[in-house]
């Protein structure tokens, strides 16, 4: 793959390391010429995106933008927290970025875990065998699908990692919405049973290290490996074939 971009970069902003940048000039390095920054919600524990972190590095990302060739666009790593899809990120912060990553993540606060425990903890701990029970599964889309639609949401994170997913009905709704499907470095295991149900869908495809030290910025030998396998066409891969066109942030929750 002819890859030009990196969609989904963790810095020490939240469970990362270094700087916006340090993967700037990675990013230059390896002569991409744009990356998302996606640090964590704010519902994540210990290490996540707070209001003067995420002012901060915006500016940060804004200088890095116009010091050269590399497009530094700045998101949120969301965490979906109910089944009425409700996501962490407060509507001015969401307002303030270029993107919108959202995704399951198990380690949350206390208080959110305690709304909804068996999506936290079965999804987030048990066995397959006990993440894959109908009723959870069923629970799980439609969380994300209502996420989808009340929130300008741009990319699904590592789809089926931990929180197993109807990818028939997710699909169509990305397809629909215009939500691209995350081709993550870290798990994309995760894909390999319903690859050829997202190829169907005609949803769009977008590349993702989810690097969180610099060195793994831009780099997805795993990625093509699963693209090769399955035969993803590359004009369906936004960072290859293609460039993405993300959603009006404007008014937040829909």
């Amino acid at each position: 793959m002819d890859i030009f971009a990196d969609y989904h970069i963790h810095t020490s902003a939240s469970d990362g390391r270094g700087n916006v940048a340090d993967k700037f000039a990675c990013a230059a390095a390896r002569g991409l010429s744009e990356i998302a920054i996606a640090d964590h919600g704010p519902a994540s524990i210990i290490f996540h995106q707070t209001e003067r972190k995420f002012a901060a590095q915006r500016e940060d990302i804004l200088r890095a933008s116009a010091a050269g060739s590399v497009r530094v666009l700045g998101s949120v790593e969301a965490n979906i927290l109910s089944e009425e899809g409700d996501l962490d990120v407060p509507r001015d912060m969401i307002e303030r970025c270029d993107v919108l990553h959202m995704g399951f993540h198990r380690l949350i606060s206390l208080s959110y875990v305690r709304r909804s425990p068996r999506y936290f903890l079965v999804n987030g701990w048990a066995a397959r065998s006990a993440r894959e029970d109908e009723e959870l599964v069923d629970f799980n889309t439609r969380a994300v699908i209502a996420a989808m639609r009340r929130y300008p949401v741009d990319v699904l994170c590592h789809p089926c990692h931990r929180a197993l997913l109807d990818m028939r009905r997710v699909c169509a709704a990305a397809a629909e919405l215009g939500v691209y499907i995350e081709l993550n470095e870290k798990h994309i295991d995760a894909l390999e049973d319903s690859a050829e149900i997202a190829l169907s869908s005609g949803a769009m495809f977008i590349l993702g290290s989810d690097a969180h030290t610099t060195d793994k910025v831009g780099l997805f030998p795993r990625v093509e490996e699963f693209v090769k396998r399955h035969s993803v066409p590359e004009e369906r891969i936004c960072g290859a074939g293609a460039k993405p066109v993300f959603r009006d942030k404007r008014g937040g929750e829909r």
